[in-house]
């Protein structure tokens, strides 16, 4: 009879790295989907309540911006009569990758809001 303990062990010791690595995989990528939805509804929301607004300027949606706790250091805003361009970007933390040499995952967005037949239309430049 063979003893099949030595082997279990190698394996257990083999594949418990790579488990971990797959879990941490795991938990950074729904912080950058989590993260990403997060801007994309909050700058979809300032832009329609901002789009009405007589006295629309940047400082205002940058205020908002700052509100919900989102960058605004990379902050881009173009504001014409009938238009609304943001774009953002920012880096947010890894919390796993920097085991395999990630430190920072880069988050973007570019939405405008423009009215069109009496409707508001949220457009992905």
């Amino acid at each position: 009879m063979m003893n099949n303990k030595g082997q279990t062990l190698v394996l257990f010791i083999i594949f418990i790295p790579i488990l971990i690595m797959l879990a941490a995989l795991i938990v950074d990528t729904g912080l950058i989907i989590r993260e990403n939805t997060r801007l994309k509804a909050t700058t979809k929301t300032i832009l329609q309540d901002v789009y009405y607004k007589e006295n629309k300027n940047e400082d205002m949606i940058k205020k908002l911006f700052k509100a919900n706790n989102i960058s605004i250091k990379n902050m881009v805003i173009t504001i014409s009569e009938n238009k609304i361009r943001i774009k953002n970007d920012y880096d947010i933390e890894s919390m796993f990758g920097k085991i395999i040499g990630l430190k920072n995952y880069n988050i973007k967005i570019d939405l405008s809001i423009v009215e069109k037949n009496n409707k508001l239309n949220i457009i992905k430049e």
